[in-house]
This record gives structure tokens, C-alpha cells and sequence, in this order.
């Protein structure tokens, strides 16, 4: 007996195919390729053992064979969910189901109408298993799991304008950008001027609330207003909304918070705005931590949710499973909902932090630090010397010779940016393969696989 039949004309098979192969990962599917015998009786014993039956409405939905195969999920009492393909009308008598709108689908399976139709799904029938990881999001654009090179006024090598001048003559692929530093900075003209030519090469730009820069210099002025500023006046792809600092102890109010800065912070622009989740940081709060984070994914279906890493606990271990935790309620829903962990680029912080569950994360180590490549590990700025020979860097090498102007601070920065892209590589390969403990073995060189399991038990099994 299946979970799923799929009703549909054979105009529309590659599109049924599609819909049967994505949902393949959760719940077990059947088509009519996979008739022996007596097509009729088949058809009939198919749908009468099905639990969920999906038809595809089209303007070839009228056909003889698919409204009869309706009138037989009707005659059975099967739950019918329409996925509506194109704006013909749905076939008579059989237009008053609740459908979900798949006109605009190219294939994602992060899209919105996919997510839609996974939550209907688990209406009717609960997933045979945890919902797959995605390998990217945003329409295909983004590969995850990934690294958003950050871009900030506070403490770090260079402005902003000069740190978005070296991330584009990089071509980095995805950056994080404050809105503190796109309102606030004397240089914003400059750093619009940056981030337009940068996404002209294709690079990927999320603005972040600001709410982090604007604590450390402790300006208290920094306000929705200013944000929605940065917002109106910026192209990007993602932005973060406008965060709540001191959320509600209520879990269910929490997630009203937040849900209401998504939705405030999203009249102001036509990307996707991205909900951040905090928590007090005591233990009622960890413990609150998967239940918000699970009701504003129910609430938004948003492309990632936002958690500061510092806010996961005191120590990395906790962190980790904490996040394992998240994650852990988070495979209960019938989609998968990424996670980013906001302040995190430290390399052996991502390599376990992965592992537990998160996807995307963001991080200004690339500017503050200087990163030896075989241990992963950072060191002084001014310590460059000590690393700037080791390993393949010639993509490296081929950009400084290319430029022989750029300075101390942009060769630190360049050589740091490769060490990222590789990193980016072999982690999407790693998880792919489902490698999490052999790609963190690489990055942590100072420890091996056992020292790892026994340190971070939950999240190394």
C-alpha cells in the first residue's frame, strides 16, 4: 500500500514524475508506471489502499481517464489534494477541493507551494521519516550548506566600503551586510555603489538588522525606521528582520514576536525577510529554544531561521547539542527547515555546528583573523607570514599578482577568502555524502574521530 497516488494526463508526466520523486524521500509513492497486469483493476486496487491521492489539474485535467480515477478516490473516501498546474479550470464536478497552486513551480524543492503541499500531505498521512536535507535554497542559488562572508564597522580590518571592494574583486559568493552600517556609515553612498556591482557578477547579498553594531557601540536610537531605511535603499536577496532582543518568556508569544517583525519588515521590501529567534540565556530558555524555533517555521515556512550561536550556550559542546536538539524537533514537520547561526565563522565551530544540524552561518573572521589552512585554526592578524606559503593557493597568488598594489590587509583578507571557498566545497560535498564527522575530523587536525565522539557524544553517535 502506497502513502501517495498520483492522478494525473500524460501531457503532464514529466511534471508528475517530478512531484513522485521529490516526495519519494518521506513518503512512498505510486505511479501508473508501475503497473503489471490489468490496467483497470490495478488502477482501482491502487487508489481503493491509498491513504493520499494528488491530481494534477490541467487543462488536459478533463480527460476521461483522470476524472475517473477521481470518481474512484471519491467513491473511496480518499482525501484529494490538486496541484494546480496552469489557469484552465478544474474538471467537473471536482473543482471544490483545497488545492495548492503549483503554476509558478520550476522544479525547487524549497519552494513555497512544495512546502505547502508536504504540510498537506502530513495532514493526511505522518512522513516515513525525517525530512531530507536540501542541497540549496532561494530558487537553486544558494548551495547550502554555506558561509556568508560578513561585512561590519565594529572591530574588524577594514570599512565596510573597503571590506565589500575586496569581497567582490574576490567574487565571493554570498555576503552578509549590516543595516547599521548601510544607514550609519559615511561611506553608505559607497558601499550601495559595492554591493551593485557585486551582485551584477552574481553574488549574494543579506542584509542583516543591525542590531548587533548597534549594541556594541550602544547606540540606543537604532530603530525599525532605520532599518526599513537600509532596506528601501539596498539591493540584496535576503534580509534578517528587524530582531527582538528580549522576547517574551511565553513560547507561543515569542512566536508571535517574531511573526510580526517578519511581516512588519517585509512591506518594505520584495525579497524574503528572514525571522531571527531569541531566547533568555538561562536554562528555561534552551529549553524553550525548539519549540519557538518549530512555531515560527509552522508559522512562515521562511527559506532559513536565524539563531545567535552565542545563544545556543556556554561552551561549544552545549551549543552543539543544543542545536542537535533544535534540529531535532525541527525533523518532525513534513519539510525541512534550514538553520542559520548567526556570528559563527569560526572553522572548527562550523565543522561541529553542521554536524548537529545547522546550514548557513556568517561570520567576520575573514577580516579579523588570519587562518592557518591545515588546522582550520586562527591567529593574529600580523601572523599572516607564518601561513601565507602553505598548501594550494594559487587562485591566491593569481589574483595578488594580478593586482600588485593590494596592500598587507587585502592579502590577509584574499588568502582568508580562498581558505573559506575551499571550506565551502568540501563541507557541501562532505554532507552530501553524509560525511559530517569525517569533514570535521579534517578541519579539527588536532583531534581524531574518537576524541570527537567522546567530546561531542550527541552529535558524533
Amino acid at each position: 500500500m502506497a502513502d501517495i497516488y498520483i492522478i494525473y494526463a500524460k501531457e503532464n508526466r514529466d511534471t508528475a514524475v517530478k512531484i513522485r520523486d521529490l516526495l519519494l524521500s518521506s513518503w512512498s509513492v505510486w505511479l501508473d508506471d508501475l503497473i503489471v497486469g490489468d490496467f483497470d483493476s490495478v488502477i482501482k486496487e491502487n487508489i481503493q489502499s491509498t491513504r493520499c491521492v494528488i491530481a494534477l489539474y490541467s487543462s488536459f485535467a478533463s480527460k476521461p481517464a483522470v476524472k475517473g480515477e477521481l470518481s474512484l478516490a471519491g467513491k473511496y473516501g480518499k482525501k484529494v489534494i490538486p496541484l494546480i498546474l496552469d489557469d484552465s479550470d478544474p474538471p467537473y464536478p471536482y473543482g471544490h477541493f483545497s488545492s495548492v497552486d503549483f503554476r509558478a513551480w520550476q522544479g525547487d524543492v524549497d519552494a513555497e507551494a512544495v512546502k505547502m503541499l508536504q504540510v498537506k500531505i502530513g495532514e493526511v498521512v505522518k512522513p516515513r521519516c525525517p525530512p531530507t536535507r536540501l542541497e540549496a535554497v532561494h530558487n537553486g542559488l544558494l548551495p547550502i550548506p554555506n558561509v556568508f562572508m560578513s561585512v561590519s564597522s565594529h572591530e574588524t580590518q577594514f570599512t565596510p566600503a573597503a571590506a565589500l571592494s575586496v569581497l567582490k574583486a574576490h567574487n565571493t559568493g554570498s555576503i552578509l551586510v549590516s543595516a547599521y552600517d548601510l544607514v550609519k556609515s559615511k561611506e553608505r553612498k559607497k558601499m550601495v555603489k559595492e554591493i551593485q556591482a557585486y551582485r551584477r557578477q552574481g553574488g549574494f547579498v543579506l542584509i542583516d538588522s543591525g542590531n548587533y553594531e548597534a549594541d556594541r557601540m550602544d547606540d540606543k536610537d537604532w530603530t525599525p525606521a532605520h532599518f526599513k531605511e537600509a532596506l528601501l535603499g539596498t539591493p540584496h536577496d535576503w534580509a534578517f528582520c528587524f530582531d527582538k532582543m528580549t522576547p517574551n518568556k511565553n513560547p507561543d508569544k515569542a512566536v508571535e514576536e517574531v511573526v510580526r517583525a517578519v511581516r512588519r519588515d517585509s512591506k518594505h521590501t520584495q525579497a524574503p525577510v528572514l525571522p531571527i529567534v531569541h531566547v533568555s540565556q538561562d536554562e528555561p530558555g534552551l529549553a524553550r529554544l525548539p519549540q519557538i524555533v518549530r512555531g515560527v517555521s509552522e508559522q512562515l515556512r521562511p527559506p532559513v531561521i536565524a539563531i545567535a550561536e552565542r545563544e545556543l550556550g556556554a561552551g561549544l559542546a552545549l551549543r552543539a547539542k543544543t542545536m542537535k536538539r533544535v534540529r531535532t524537533e525541527l525533523d518532525k514537520l513534513p519539510y525541512y527547515q534550514p538553520i542559520h547561526l548567526l556570528g559563527t565563522g569560526n572553522p572548527w565551530s562550523i565543522a561541529v555546528l553542521v554536524a548537529a544540524g545547522a546550514d548557513t552561518f556568517d561570520g567576520l573572521e575573514w577580516c579579523r583573523f588570519s587562518i592557518d589552512p591545515r588546522r582550520g585554526r586562527l591567529h593574529h592578524f600580523q601572523h599572516f607570514d607564518f601561513f601565507k606559503n602553505s598548501g594550494d593557493r594559487t587562485p591566491f597568488l593569481d589574483i595578488v599578482d594580478a593586482n600588485p598594489d593590494i596592500e598587507y590587509a587585502g592579502r590577509v583578507a584574499l588568502y582568508n577568502l580562498e581558505y573559506y571557498e575551499e571550506f565551502g566545497h568540501m563541507m557541501r560535498s562532505m554532507i552530501a555524502t553524509k560525511d559530517a564527522e569525517l569533514f570535521a575530523t579534517g578541519i579539527v587536525r588536532m583531534f581524531n574521530a574518537q576524541e570527537l565522539r567522546k567530546l561531542f557524544p550527541e552529535i558524533f553517535p
